[in-house]
């Protein structure tokens, strides 16, 4: 049951590896208790909290960073991120090395709510916050107004968090290697980081928690058969929800077609949904950088009198296959994922007013190293290629100039609205997003999908799949016809459209119709470097490193031919 070198949990006991790590944990929490430990434990309190702590004093900057970083939503990110690493991981996976993962990360979620249970069970040492022992401290809540971090009265030993994310350390580290299991130490940090910062824990609440979490998960892992006996119990449904998995591929699935495992679809949708929402990022630009561009217009395209034809004859099976179910499914899923957690869970358009030039340097990069990307995959042709490009640059500028305008609020033009956001987003290029800020409607929508106002998303929904049925057959015609052509046109759009997500602007909002919008954007070289320019740089380089990741996670060649 190992996989790529990594350990797995034992079938017997072995009490040499059990008692090594079941006493490294004892040791840990006794040194809580035991004078000389605790002074040493106190001496790495106090310097954390006054360091950690004094770093919010450095400027609003800093106050804003620690002041989010505490907020429910931060963590809510910080654990979606470590799982969809793991998707990643299981979307390389097949076969048995599939079943094996499937099973192995039941089990991580197993033994991780096991011990949380216990340890939020057992009696726990409750003393007073940091920021109430300490007078003198920065109180964030005081600093940010929107913030509540710095306000409590006592901190709770171990730190339950720290319990979940040392656990998670443990067994990811031992069942899946060192790359999750970095993933599983980076959440640990996530978490306890900001607590300390604003004094609502000690550090060594979350080194007792996460330490003593991480040792006894070792000590089930290394030296008892009980993870092995879950793993076993997990391998049954498992093998089951796989083997008819892999059943339903063979009967929907088109020939040539990669459709084994959907959890690397359900990550592609992801991207797509989020970068829809974001003005100036297309998801079609998303769906091209990830490879599935062509396959999605496809799939889209095939709506039409043909499908209703098999439905009518009842022919469920050629129906699926026309529509490429199998890829659209997980496709609309991870679309479906994002809109949720980027509009209530972690909202962009907060994030998108409050760090635009981090939010927008982001996507700047991942844009701008994906132009060089897509140009190694085809052919100037020449002269007459270079003309498609320079076409393509001058319809993207034209389109990032534009303006926000005042519009009517009816339905009707809700729905005119869904339909040109939805062939912006099929254009790669044109954001969908930035088609409903100009239109005047990107703060409604957003609102809307927060608050789930079923009077606005339904016109707006029926005017997506209005233009999404027309407007696909279009993109696939000419993509079919004059594939190279539109896809110089296609890449020099993206060139042009930089200046709609140029991260260094000079934004102006006014309140209308009791409204905050963007009126205008002047965009500026920044000459001197400071905070907010190292911070649009450092976007920069993230948005080109995830570009590199997300190049690898789309295989170009196999996925566009597929």
């Amino acid at each position: 049951m190992t996989g790529k070198g990594e350990m797995a949990p034992v079938a017997e006991w072995r009490w040499r590896p059990f008692l090594l790590w079941a006493g490294a944990a004892a040791l840990l929490a006794l040194s809580f208790v035991a004078p000389p430990a605790l002074a040493l434990w106190r001496a790495l309190d106090t310097s954390l909290f006054t360091a950690l702590n004094g770093s919010i004093g450095w400027g609003e900057g800093a106050a804003l960073f620690w002041a989010a970083a505490n907020e429910n939503r931060f963590r809510v990110l910080a654990l979606l991120v470590l799982t969809f690493a793991w998707l990643v991981h299981l979307g390389g996976e097949k076969g048995t090395a599939l079943h094996r993962d499937m099973a192995l990360g039941l089990v991580t979620l197993a033994v991780t709510l096991l011990l949380l249970a216990l340890a939020a069970a057992l009696p726990a040492q409750i003393r007073d916050a940091p920021i109430v022992v300490w007078t003198g401290a920065n109180v964030l809540g005081d600093l940010v107004s929107w913030s509540d971090a710095g306000r409590s009265e006592t901190a709770r030993l171990p730190a339950l968090a720290a319990v979940a994310a040392g656990a998670l350390t443990a067994l990811l580290w031992t069942g899946f290697g060192r790359g999750l299991g970095l993933g599983g130490l980076a959440l640990l940090l996530a978490l306890a980081l900001p607590r300390i910062a604003s004094g609502d824990e000690w550090a060594s609440d979350h080194i007792a928690g996460g330490g003593i979490a991480a040792l006894a998960a070792l000590a089930l892992a290394r030296g008892t058969p009980l993870l092995h006996w879950v793993y076993r119990a997990a391998l049954v449904p498992t093998d089951v929800l796989l083997n008819r998995w892999d059943r339903i591929v063979e009967r929907f699935s088109i020939e040539g077609r990669e459709n084994f495992h959907p959890a690397r679809q359900v990550l592609r949708g992801m991207c797509v949904g989020a970068a829809d929402l974001v003005p100036g990022v297309s998801g079609g630009t998303m769906a091209l950088i990830l490879g599935i561009y062509q396959r999605l217009i496809g799939a889209i395209a095939h709506f039409d009198a043909k499908l209703l034809g098999n439905l009518r004859r009842l022919e469920i099976t050629a129906a699926a296959r026309h529509v490429d179910i199998l890829f659209l499914i997980p496709i609309g899923i991870g679309v479906l994922l994002a809109l949720i957690i980027f509009s209530r869970v972690v909202p962009l358009s907060v994030l998108i007013t409050e760090y635009p030039e981090i939010m927008f340097g982001f996507f700047f990069g991942l844009i701008a190293a994906s132009i060089v990307g897509l140009l190694a995959h085809v052919e100037t042709g020449g002269m007459k290629g270079l003309v498609w490009l320079a076409l393509g640059a001058g319809f993207g500028l034209a389109a990032a100039t534009l303006v926000p305008v005042q519009t009517p609020d009816a339905s009707w033009f809700i729905f005119l609205a869904g339909m040109a956001a939805i062939a912006a987003m099929l254009v790669p290029g044109i954001s969908g997003s930035f088609v409903l800020l100009i239109l005047g409607k990107y703060t409604d929508a957003i609102d809307a999908l927060g608050r789930l106002d079923f009077s606005f998303l339904l016109p707006l929904l029926g005017g997506v799949v209005s233009g999404a049925l027309v407007f696909s057959r279009a993109i696939s015609w000419l993509l079919g016809r004059f594939y190279r052509q539109t896809m110089l046109t296609v890449i020099g759009i993206l060139a042009g459209s930089l200046l709609a997500v140029w991260p260094f602007k000079e934004r102006h909002y006014e309140t209308i119709g009791g409204k905050e919008r963007l009126v205008s954007a002047d965009a500026y070289v920044p000459l001197n470097l400071d905070a907010t320019v190292a911070g649009g740089v450092i976007a920069i380089l993230a948005g080109i490193l995830l570009y590199r990741f997300l190049d690898r996670l789309a295989q170009h060649s196999g996925d566009e031919a597929a």
